[in-house]
């Protein structure tokens, strides 16, 4: 692996627009689905879909790095890259191919916190999806890997409602809202990725102790030292991305 991040120029945010994300992902426990806040900052020539507020990215009071929580999804709209970030004590980069959504809008209008949004449709990742974007913020960004509608995309769901992106309300930017790559990520693999995630769940003291080396530390010389039990894994038989049917 390597520290460092492609040279991507901050952009500066137009509007932030915070979405309810919901997710079936065990089929079996259909009641307690999985939710979480998000927010996607939305400039001209890119955006990041993120967790909000993002955790402090300090050292824990252990002594040993602070976690980092969820993944960060950064669409560089002007030269159709994406980078996904995703935090595992460290933050790790990794990129992906641009995501092209083959969109088909429909004349249906409605109304969604006050803004008049239209309709569109399109199969993605496994799934039929359902979004309303808003013609009058006239960007091509949406939450997570949906994008390219001729306005944000302040709402949409599959037609089964197993993945959903409530509109939740929006904001004009200010000056601090940067669509920015975190100076510390470090440059992996979805290989790589898997690996490590493998090894934090099996064995997250010597995980901790394998970072705290690699973050310029020495265990039991950085700070007290925790018996961390292996958290149990979420039960997932339903991805938000889907193979397609053959």
């Amino acid at each position: 692996m390597a520290h460092g991040v492609a040279a991507q120029q901050p952009e500066a945010a137009q509007f932030v627009v915070h979405y309810k994300f919901v997710h079936v992902r065990d089929t079996n426990n259909r009641t307690h689905p999985f939710t979480q806040d998000m927010v996607l900052l939305a400039g001209k020539r890119a955006s990041v879909y993120k967790t909000t507020p993002r955790p402090d990215n300090g050292t824990a009071p252990t002594g040993l790095p602070k976690p980092k929580f969820g993944a960060e999804y950064y669409l560089f709209q002007a030269e159709k890259k994406m980078i996904r970030v995703e935090g595992l004590f460290n933050a790790y980069l990794i990129a992906e191919v641009f995501p092209v959504v083959d969109w088909h809008i429909s004349s249906d209008t409605a109304i969604k916190g006050g803004l008049r949004c239209q309709k569109a449709t399109a199969h993605f990742k496994g799934r039929n999806y359902i979004a309303w974007f808003c013609p009058s913020l006239p960007l091509h960004a949406g939450p997570w890997k949906l994008n390219g509608l001729p306005g944000v995309i302040v709402e949409a769901w599959d037609t089964k409602k197993e993945v959903q992106f409530n509109f939740a309300g929006m904001a004009k930017a200010t000056s601090a809202d940067l669509v920015k790559l975190p100076n510390d990520a470090i440059k992996t693999t979805e290989t790589e990725m898997a690996r490590l995630k493998i090894t934090a769940q099996k064995d997250p003291n010597a995980f901790s102790r394998a970072l705290t080396i690699q973050n310029g530390g020495v265990p039991g010389k950085s700070g007290p030292q925790i018996d961390m039990k292996p958290a149990p894994a979420p039960i997932i038989n339903n991805p938000i991305e889907l193979p397609e049917k053959k």
